[in-house]
């Protein structure tokens, strides 16, 4: 009796009010076996006539479902009315016989459930009982009587709101894994873009700033090499590293604008083991940059998380002296504490004087403090970058000492 007309349910269609016309029709012959006297003809002939013409209204039940269920129910306490005013043996046959009752209550309940809001439902709920009681002949019990009529009016009704919860209990298990599906989904870019973000961040740290210090090594080999054929080399291999850079900075690029949420400043942190600040300096000392390191602490008080975070930190600074500033002095300030690790990589103005004549300056992508913001917010630190007034640059970096290999 339900026929399917959305992905999310089940709603009564014109096929139930076909088979509620067959089963009117169906109970006429069984009805009028034997002797049948002219007035319970007519009335039962009155009663099929009426329960055909409300056949069709269950179809309305899908845009209005009480206006159309009134009508049915209403319709069957019209047809149990004659058994209570003149209950002939033909009548109570044909109501014993009668297989629309039961058709159309449960199909009216489904369809009530399932669209309506139940406070509405309250003129239909009392029709049912109505129709229960003339059904049952509570006044007039009998053992042939009374189960009949409960399960012609009663038993269906609660039969459509078992069928209606069904029908709701799986629409919402369907609809709870749609949503668990989606989630799972948008969790997996998620920790995509989370690994996007933590591979263009180390790129960016480690490799870009390796093939700046290469770059300003061949330059510098190119300008005081005598040999012209290790000038050659030289100037062959710097082209190819301002060339990688180049390449780096697009694929970091990408990387990042292909996260999920847009962010390329937020990278995920990890706890491999830190590099040494001091050789990190003397790479930069190598290619003719004044560094000058001030550590104090143990860095054993650290966790490794904090120690790498504030290698990165010293790491992005060297690399934009080099770029934006070649030749400036630099003072790199590190305080190890029990309780917070502090640092500044400051530079003064710069030189003039590129070594080798390299201009790095248009190979970055833009995006380093960015980056080095997204890892201290990851582990509670903070960060405070901007040019000074005279000239240079400052990078100030704060972070606790102790911090889960999990944080960010």
């Amino acid at each position: 009796m339900q026929e399917r007309c959305s992905p999310g349910g089940t709603r009564p269609g014109p096929l139930a009010a076909l088979l509620l016309a067959a089963a009117a029709l169906g109970s006429v012959p069984l009805a009028l076996v034997g002797t049948v006297g002219p007035a319970q003809l007519t009335t039962v002939w009155l009663v099929t006539g009426l329960q055909l013409l409300a056949a069709p209204a269950v179809v309305l039940l899908r845009t209005r479902p009480v206006a159309a269920a009134v009508v049915v129910a209403a319709v069957v306490v019209v047809g149990l009315l004659p058994t209570v005013v003149a209950p002939t043996a033909v009548l109570l046959r044909f109501t014993g016989v009668n297989l629309w009752p039961p058709l159309a209550l449960s199909t009216v309940v489904i369809g009530l459930r399932l669209t309506a809001p139940q406070r509405r439902a309250v003129p239909v709920w009392v029709l049912i009982g109505v129709a229960t009681v003339l059904a049952a002949r509570p006044w007039q019990p009998s053992w042939a009587g009374t189960p009949v009529g409960l399960l012609h009016t009663a038993v269906p009704a609660l039969l459509g709101l078992y069928l209606a919860g069904r029908v709701q209990m799986v629409r919402t298990l369907r609809e709870r894994a749609e949503l668990a599906e989606r989630e799972r989904v948008l969790l997996t870019e998620r920790a995509r873009a989370a690994e996007r973000n933590r591979l263009a961040a180390e790129l960016h740290d480690s490799v870009a700033h390796r093939v700046n210090l290469m770059v300003l090594q061949a330059g510098a080999l190119r300008m005081t090499s005598p040999d012209p054929p290790v000038r050659d080399a030289a100037e062959a291999l710097r082209s190819t590293g301002c060339q990688a850079l180049e390449e780096l900075s697009d694929l970091l690029g990408v990387l990042r604008r292909t996260g999920a949420d847009g962010d390329p400043a937020r990278s995920v942190p990890t706890a491999e083991a830190p590099g040494d600040l001091a050789a990190l300096v003397d790479d930069s000392r190598a290619v003719g940059l004044p560094v000058e390191l001030d550590l104090a602490g143990d860095p054993a008080l650290a966790s490794p998380i904090v120690r790498r975070t504030a290698y990165r930190v010293v790491q992005e600074g060297l690399t934009n002296v080099h770029k934006h500033a070649p030749g400036a002095s630099v003072t790199v300030t590190v305080r190890y504490r029990t309780d917070q690790v502090a640092l500044s990589v400051h530079n003064g103005r710069s030189s003039g004087a590129v070594p080798g004549g390299v201009d790095l300056a248009a190979t970055g992508t833009g995006s380093g403090i960015a980056g080095l913001r997204g890892r201290l917010d990851a582990i509670g630190g903070s960060l405070r970058a901007g040019p000074t007034g005279h000239g240079g640059f400052h990078l100030d970096a704060r972070m606790p000492s102790h911090v889960s290999s999990s944080a960010g």
